[in-house]
């Protein structure tokens, strides 16, 4: 018997009560008494429904954030573009704002406007879930990095974090995995690919996905500008989330902080998970306070909320 198994009783009970609550937010009285969290789900379905593959994953993230912030009654007066522009404005805030700044969004249109304030970023210790192979060793902390990262040079991925361990598997130079975490105090980086931790790689053969392109660029005998202007390039990459394995396409989401039941069910229950553990990992994360004032013609409503890095990058709301 797989230790990872669905949870069909337990999806059948979450989906029922999403219907029942879309059925209730088509009556206005329950638009003006919904709170928050309820406000919170009824955004995460709605991007459900409108998502497709990584893309629903990440509309799902983003529809709880602004459903989190305006689910009272304000949220009820706002337009559907209105909301999508205040989702968008949110995920942004959260990805590029310091501390203090604030965004402003407004539609001159509705007369509705909002005001985006990251309060601060701070160093928290939780738990996140993980998938690992049984051979895989428990790692101890980790420190979260939740990155798409590229191995540097063929390399031993090691079922610990130590040259002590065995090798798991040889990952030629350019390939592309996430790194969930480095270990506390140690120069190892736990990977996962395919949704699953695969082992340890030494900190020195693996960089941020655009590092090989840097250093090509960084060889050529090039003016000083163009040097500056390629590196800058390389450096930053726009991530194309759709070349990217599932597991690394969540890099720039904002959803619900995942429960390792719900990570479990997502597994399929058969001979392929087998070998496969799932269990909770201490690690150290950023985390962001975020405020959130929405005005309309009809009132105004503010509202703040935590969210901290997840496994892949994605900011979670705790």
């Amino acid at each position: 018997m797989s230790i990872i198994t669905r949870s069909v009783a337990a999806n059948r009970v979450v989906a029922s009560l999403l219907i029942v609550c879309f059925l209730l937010a088509g009556c206005q009285a329950s638009k003006q008494n919904t709170g928050t969290a309820a406000g919170a789900m009824l955004g995460g379905v709605a991007g459900m429904f409108f998502g497709k593959g990584a893309g629903k994953v990440l509309a799902i993230g983003i529809g709880a954030l602004a459903g989190g912030f305006i689910g009272n009654q304000i949220g009820s007066y706002l337009d559907e573009q209105d909301r999508l522009a205040l989702q968008q404005e949110s995920a942004k805030a959260l990805a590029k704002s310091d501390d203090g700044e604030t965004v402003k969004w407004e539609n001159p249109d509705t007369e509705a406007k909002a005001e985006i304030t990251v309060v601060k970023t701070e160093t928290i210790q939780r738990e996140i879930p993980i998938v690992r192979q049984k051979e895989v060793q428990k790692p101890g902390k980790l420190v979260l990095i939740g990155e798409p990262y590229e191995i540097l040079t063929d390399s031993n991925v090691r079922f610990g974090p130590s040259t002590e361990y065995g090798v798991a598997e040889v990952l030629p130079k350019g390939s592309v995995l996430l790194a969930v975490g480095q270990v506390e105090g140690k120069n190892w980086i736990l990977v996962n690919q395919n949704r699953q931790a695969i082992g340890y790689i030494h900190a020195s053969l693996i960089g941020k996905k655009g590092t090989l392109a840097a250093q090509e660029a960084a060889k050529e005998e090039v003016t000083a500008k163009q040097e500056v202007a390629q590196i800058e390039a390389t450096m930053a990459p726009a991530l194309d989330l759709d070349s990217l394995p599932d597991d690394m396409q969540m890099a720039q989401a904002v959803r619900p902080a995942v429960d390792l039941d719900e990570m479990v069910a997502s597994y399929p229950d058969d001979e392929t998970t087998d070998d496969l553990v799932a269990e909770k990992v201490e690690v150290e994360a950023p985390a962001r306070t975020v405020k959130m004032k929405v005005t309309t013609p009809k009132g105004e409503e503010e509202t703040t909320v935590v969210v901290s890095k997840g496994t892949d990058g994605a900011w979670e709301i705790l």
